[in-house]
């Protein structure tokens, strides 16, 4: 059942991706979701999420009545991209999508969203063997933000596909791991740098030593952490008072986390007795990981539906968290696929055409294989 990559789709992902819509500010490209599948005579739901998350928009949900021969299924994509400075210039050139090099493309995930918004059409004119919930997250960059505020018992649907991922369609990823935020800041004392510096501990001092005797990057095959944030100082001319230092740790194993988180904590509080200043930590589970078993029946739905498209499966355990976390972690069974962006997060962000067609291909025959799953 390949059909390809059409026009409309390319245009509709083209007009959303130029829609400026990082975590926070996704009310735009929720009201052009709204509009497009308004006109196909769906209703949509928006929760009231916002209020919880501070984003822009709440969780979108629409309902595509299917004739009941099987149970409901929820498909979801998410509406954020990560910052960017303004709306991405995007354009089409010898079988890519891309943006200008100076924003993200947005394709992680709005590929999925102009794919999922196609599929609506497509399932409106030739009713599915069940109901379709389409299911669209604010927050997910942020922290899975939407989803841990959607309520799931408004749903139908007792299993979902989460389309969010690299590696091209057909991707199932059958793990996920939990992710672990720390954050140490470090509190010395002010003094003048000039007149003074004796007189100061410097809590940037402490953290950049703490950060040197780290762990950091890719520690084994399951396992990673990193430090993303470092703030502190108010001049240059300021001995600095305060100093915080923000990461994370992952891992499919949880004895492994844990060992590493540790190493993080005991490596900041080591620096800090070093330097003669104090830190305080905070520690959060940023998400929690899963592992789908062998004879899963979403891996069964997965697998077929990659056979209907044409694509070969292919399963992975993934290093990044999605929307399907929050829901397996809550008791909705869900499988993250891959949408086949390449280089997200960066301004080298692009998706092919080729890609897109089969993302298409493969979402039409997610829905084809769970009604058949029946």
């Amino acid at each position: 059942m390949r059909a390809g990559v059409t026009s409309e789709l390319v245009e509709l992902f083209v007009r959303l991706a130029g829609i400026a819509s990082p975590t926070g500010s996704e009310r735009e490209v929720a009201d052009a979701v709204t509009e497009y599948l308004g006109a196909l005579g769906l209703e949509v739901i928006e929760d009231a999420g916002a209020a919880v998350t501070g984003c822009g928009c709440g969780n979108l949900v629409a309902r595509i009545p299917g004739e009941g021969r099987a149970e409901p299924v929820a498909l979801c994509a998410h509406l954020d991209t990560v910052p960017v400075a303004g709306p991405p210039q995007v354009s089409v050139v010898d079988g890519w999508v891309r943006s200008d090099g100076t924003t993200v493309l947005g394709a992680d995930d709005k590929a999925a969203v102009a794919t999922l918004l196609m599929l609506a059409g497509e399932l409106v004119a030739d009713r599915p063997a069940m109901d379709v919930e389409l299911v669209f997250t604010a927050g997910e960059e942020a922290g899975l933000l939407g989803a841990a505020a959607l309520d799931l018992d408004a749903l139908r649907a007792r299993r979902a596909f989460v389309f969010d991922s690299d590696g091209e369609p057909g991707t199932l990823v059958v793990a996920s791991p939990t992710q672990k935020v720390v954050a140490a800041e470090f509190v010395g004392r002010s003094a003048h740098a000039g007149m003074a510096p004796e007189l100061g501990r410097s809590a940037v001092v402490a953290a950049a030593h703490a950060i040197g005797a780290m762990r950091l990057g890719r520690i084994d095959a399951e396992t990673t952490a990193n430090i993303g944030l470092v703030q502190g100082g108010t001049a240059t001319n300021v001995v600095p008072e305060r100093c915080r230092i923000s990461g994370e740790a992952r891992s499919h194993d949880g004895q492994k986390l844990a060992t590493v988180v540790d190493e993080i904590v005991q490596a900041a509080a080591a620096a800090a007795t070093a330097a003669g200043v104090d830190v305080e930590f905070d520690l959060q589970e940023g998400f929690r990981g899963y592992r789908h078993a062998p004879d899963s029946p979403l891996l069964a739905v997965g697998t077929r539906a990659a056979g209907l498209a044409g694509l070969e499966p292919r399963l992975v355990e993934g290093g990044g968290g999605s929307d399907a976390n929050v829901f397996n972690a809550a008791g909705l069974p869900a499988l993250t696929l891959g949408v086949g962006f390449e280089h997200a997060h960066s301004t080298r962000e692009r998706i092919s055409l080729d890609v897109l067609g089969r993302l298409a291909d493969m979402a039409a025959a997610v829905v084809q294989a769970a009604g058949a799953a029946a």
